[in-house]
């Protein structure tokens, strides 16, 4: 990828402008006043896994001992019985689940009745929070505010050698088993098949219907008056916490830069570099540094040929929400000969 080998002076006067005039640190901050940007080119948005996926939540990981677990209510479509186990929250701190569980029949004496399960592309893998002091409804009643949920599909015509007893569920990152009183009858027809249907974990549903929730971060563009065709634009992203809690980057999100209409449509997906940010304290701003080819290579994507004039920029994260981005404009112009 090519690089401009020296600021113009104008650029680096407005650099040194953009560092005084700039969100101010936090008292006894240790992370640099600008985070410098990394070319590391970023993959396909996470989904569910029987590993921890990215969070959002800065808050530990449940464990089987910090859970009740227990048979909520089933249903049936399309052959396939569908359960909802409800998990609650019995200790004195709140604590997170993500991703897709292994979930196990076990019969009368604990061992497993069936080898395997599918995971589903259900839910949006994200983390479910859950908060101590919730009140269980017990019985059939679903999950409330506070409380995970996760809906097992089993075939009708599942192979089953004997009965099943309980429903085992071994929770993403190594946090151990859960176990609750759940009857599966055995069957062994000629026609059995089918298997066990696992989602990720997903929140309580809402009773009623609710607004989209805003995003996570506010973003400011910092973007010089121009940019040279085929050079690399540098600026800078201002990345407000505006979630009203705090954000810890267990792993760092994509983000994707492009200009899109105007003279120019170039596109390319890199990944942040969030672990200068530490803890990212809710009302926060933090001050990343960007670059931005303005030519087509390996990793931009470019789409037809690029002319001098203004042009519209756009910044987003791929996540914890896609909402999270920001727009600005910038005047293309052509090389010097």
């Amino acid at each position: 990828m090519q690089r401009s080998a020296a600021l113009p002076y104008a650029a680096l006067a407005t650099a040194i402008l953009l560092v005084a005039c700039g969100p101010r640190q936090a008292s006894g901050d240790t992370r640099p006043a600008i985070i410098p940007w990394i070319a590391t080119v970023a993959g396909p948005p996470p989904t569910a896994t029987p590993q921890p996926t990215p969070t959002p939540l800065a808050m530990r990981f449940c464990t089987a001992t910090d859970l009740a677990l227990r048979a909520g209510r089933t249903g049936a479509a399309a052959g396939t019985a569908y359960t909802t186990f409800v998990f609650t929250n019995r200790s004195a701190t709140e604590c997170q689940l993500q991703g897709v569980p292994v979930v196990q029949l076990l019969d009368a004496v604990g061992r497993p009745v069936v080898a395997s399960q599918d995971s589903v592309p259900a839910g949006d893998g994200g983390p479910v929070a859950l908060l101590p002091g919730v009140t269980d409804g017990g019985g059939i009643t679903p999950a409330i505010p506070g409380q995970a949920q996760l809906s097992v599909g089993i075939a009708s015509i599942l192979c089953l050698a004997r009965p099943g007893t309980a429903l085992a569920v071994d929770l993403p990152n190594g946090g151990g088993r859960l176990a609750t009183p759940w009857a599966f009858g055995a069957y062994a027809g000629g026609d059995c098949g089918g298997g066990i249907y696992v989602p990720s974990f997903v929140d309580a549903l809402p009773h009623v219907p609710v607004a989209e929730p805003p995003p996570d971060f506010a973003v400011k563009l910092v973007l010089p008056a121009s940019a040279v065709i085929g050079q690399t634009l540098k600026y800078q992203v201002w990345l407000t916490n505006v979630a009203g809690h705090d954000i810890a980057f267990t792993n760092c999100p994509g983000y994707i830069e492009s200009t899109k209409g105007g003279t120019a449509n170039f596109r390319v997906h890199y990944v942040l570099n969030c672990r200068p940010i530490g803890v990212f304290k809710s009302g926060e701003t933090v001050t990343l540094a960007m670059e931005f080819p303005m030519s087509a290579t390996s990793t931009v994507e470019s789409f037809g040929d690029p002319r001098p004039g203004l042009n519209p920029i756009w910044w987003g994260l791929d996540w914890p929400n896609p909402g999270s981005g920001g727009r600005g404009t910038i005047t293309l112009t052509a090389a010097s000969s």
